[in-house]
């Protein structure tokens, strides 16, 4: 284990503690580590240590121990815009963690800082290299807010004014929970066919408290889902999907996936069965139908299914450029995949749909 790995275990254990000091709880049954053991580079996950059966107590999370805006929280202002009200409370919290990094020790929430500058920047496309930028660009869906959110939303707006500023709007998007970073919850991963937990809203009296919805066996991962939860405000979560979690989290999420075009009247998930068959599900409003939509989903599939191809045959299927990073070109490859796979499938079933109703 490198003098790094062994620090950051030291940070997360004096981390623990802390939350047990202020009244919340550790499951002596569960461990955080890394995903991969041998590598020390790899991330962290939360793993059962031995068997824990459903409605099993996990952890439990102050609020003391929360960094909050909400006995400061703007409500949205009449006619205001969803996303507009949104990114505005997040830079309130974003100042309201700047104050927090810059007291260090002499910070109330000393041990949960001491974490959060363990993060490295640049885990998500934001916060990517130019060239890393330029080329998701490429993938993603012509105005598309994934790569470019915090420059629009955050350095246009005077938020933020530096690079460092901009990684704790980093920090704040990918390990918040609406207005509030909570230490240990935010060290759950993401799997929408895995999770194996459930929570209380945590805004409720006491702080979080985390308990499992089956039994886990001994070495099983503890996964929460990052979109499909309680506490997300409607209607937001309706337009969340697979690239929205690589925009605020910074990974190509497993099956199952959704995809969300909202001005294309489009919304479809795709699943895989246990024999590893796909399924694909598309969600009201959508309907391949020209006279009431204008442009029919076939054409919308079918069009963006070309471009992306040409992307990957102009681009992708060339050597990495030095200037991209490793892991920046490797989720690129496999968001590019997840979508080809996406609206391949899509555009069969659509095709299907139209046939059957001839």
């Amino acid at each position: 284990m490198a003098q790094g790995d062994i620090n950051t275990a030291t940070v997360i254990g004096d981390m623990i503690e802390w939350v047990r000091s202020k009244g919340g709880s550790f499951s002596r049954k569960i461990e955080i580590r890394r995903i991969d053991q041998q590598d020390d580079t790899s991330p962290y996950g939360i793993y059962a240590k031995e068997d824990i059966a459903a409605k099993e107590n996990l952890f439990h999370i102050p609020e003391s121990c929360y960094i909050t805006m909400t006995d400061e929280f703007r409500p949205m202002e009449k006619d205001e815009d969803e996303t507009i009200f949104y990114y505005k409370n997040i830079c309130l919290l974003t100042h309201k963690l700047l104050t927090e990094m810059n007291l260090g020790e002499q910070s109330t929430h000393g041990p949960y800082i001491r974490y959060l500058k363990t993060q490295k920047p640049g885990q998500i496309p934001a916060m990517w290299s130019k060239e890393g930028k330029d080329v998701l660009r490429k993938v993603i869906y012509p105005g598309s807010n994934v790569v470019d959110w915090i420059d629009e939303h955050f350095k246009q707006t005077g938020c933020v004014n530096n690079t460092f500023e901009e990684h704790i709007v980093e920090l704040v998007l990918q390990r918040g929970y609406d207005v509030n970073l909570i230490p240990i919850w935010d060290m759950v991963n993401h799997d929408n066919g895995r999770f194996n937990t459930e929570y209380d809203s945590i805004h409720s009296e006491g702080g979080t408290k985390i308990r499992t919805t089956k039994d886990i066996r001994a070495g099983e991962e503890i996964y929460a889902t990052y979109d499909l939860c309680p506490d997300c405000r409607e209607p937001l979560q309706w337009y969340l999907g697979t690239p929205e979690i690589l925009r605020d989290f910074g990974f190509v999420e497993r099956y199952p996936r959704r995809w969300v075009y909202w001005e294309n009247n489009i919304w479809f998930n795709i699943t895989e069965t246990e024999d590893g068959e796909l399924e694909v599900k598309f969600d009201e409003p959508t309907y391949p139908n020209e006279d009431v939509y204008g442009i029919p989903a076939h054409s919308f599939l079918d069009n963006e299914l070309g471009r992306i191809r040409n992307v990957a045959n102009t681009v992708l299927e060339k050597q990495r450029p030095s200037e991209v990073p490793e892991h920046e070109w490797d989720n690129i490859l496999q968001f590019y995949k997840a979508k080809e796979i996406a609206f391949s499938e899509a555009l069969k079933a659509v095709e299907t749909r139209l046939h059957d109703e001839l």
